[in-house]
C-alpha cells in the first residue's frame, strides 16, 4: 500500500490539514486487508450501524484506489452500502450573519478580525482552508486555488475583503471562532452551506453559485440547498 505517497498527492493538490488526517487514519485501518477486496469489505461491515461512517470509509477507500489505478476498484463498487437517513443540518439566514459579526467601538482587535474573517467566508462561500490559498484580490473579484490546486475566480464584496489582515488560518482556530461568534451548533462548513442555501432561495444562477463554491457538478450545489420541513412546506405553499 502508497499510503504515504497518497498523503503527499493529497497535500499537492491542497486538501486541507484534516481531510489529510481523516484519510491518513481511515487507510490505516484498512491497511493489513487491501491484499484482498473481500477482506476490505468485511472489515467495512462493523461500521454498518453508523451509515455516515462507513459512505466515509467507503469514500476514502474508492479515492486511493483511483490514484493508485487498482484494477480491483470496480469489484469494490459493487458493495452495498447502508442508506444514510435524512438530516437538516443547521444554517442561518444573511441577517442573523450581519448581525452577529457587526463591528462595534468596543470591540477589540482580534474580535474585529474573528467577525470580518467570518463575513467574508460567508459572502464568498470558500472552503476554510482556501483563506490561505488567495492569489489575487481585486476589485469585484479574487483568485483563490482550490481542491485539486485547481485556481477560480469568484466574486466577493471588497468592503469586508480589504479589511482582512494576514494571518495563517488554521481549521481548528476557524471551528472556535465560529463557535465564538456564530453558536455552538454552527461550522466553518456551516457558513458554506448556508451561503449556498442563501444564494439559490434568492435566486441566484445555479451556476454561479457553483463556480463560487468550487464544484465540479452541480449535483453537489444542490445538495448544500438546505431545508428544513417548514422551509419546503412555505415554498409549497407558495405557489400552490
Amino acid at each position: 500500500m502508497k499510503k504515504n505517497e497518497y498523503l503527499k498527492f493529497l497535500k499537492k493538490n491542497n486538501y486541507s490539514a484534516n481531510t489529510i488526517s481523516t484519510y491518513k487514519s481511515i487507510l490505516s485501518i484498512y491497511q493489513n486487508d487491501f491484499v484482498n477486496i473481500a477482506r476490505i469489505k468485511k472489515h467495512m461491515l462493523k461500521y454498518f450501524s453508523s451509515p455516515n461512517t462507513v459512505w466515509t470509509h467507503y469514500n476514502v477507500i474508492c479515492s486511493y484506489m483511483k490514484w493508485s489505478k487498482d484494477k480491483r476498484l470496480g469489484n469494490f463498487k459493487e458493495m452495498k452500502l447502508p442508506k444514510i437517513p435524512k438530516t437538516y443540518m443547521k444554517v442561518f439566514k444573511k441577517d442573523f450573519l450581519i448581525k452577529k459579526t457587526n463591528i462595534n467601538d468596543e470591540d477589540s482587535e482580534l474580535l474585529k478580525q474573528k467577525k470580518i474573517v467570518i463575513r467574508f467566508l460567508f459572502e464568498t462561500g470558500i472552503r476554510a482552508a482556501e483563506l490561505n490559498s488567495i492569489l489575487e484580490i481585486n476589485s469585484k473579484t479574487i483568485k483563490v486555488v482550490g481542491k485539486g490546486n485547481k485556481v477560480r475566480e469568484i466574486f466577493h464584496r471588497n468592503d469586508t475583503t480589504k479589511q482582512l489582515k494576514e494571518f495563517i488560518y488554521t481549521t481548528k482556530t476557524l471551528r472556535f471562532w465560529v463557535k465564538e461568534i456564530l453558536g455552538e451548533n454552527f461550522t466553518p462548513h456551516s457558513i458554506r452551506r448556508s451561503y449556498a442555501t442563501h444564494m439559490l432561495l434568492g435566486g441566484a444562477n445555479p451556476k454561479m453559485v457553483m463556480m463560487q463554491l468550487g464544484h465540479e457538478k452541480i449535483e453537489t450545489t444542490f445538495r448544500y440547498l438546505n431545508l428544513s420541513l417548514e422551509e419546503n412546506w412555505k415554498i409549497y405553499s407558495k405557489f400552490l
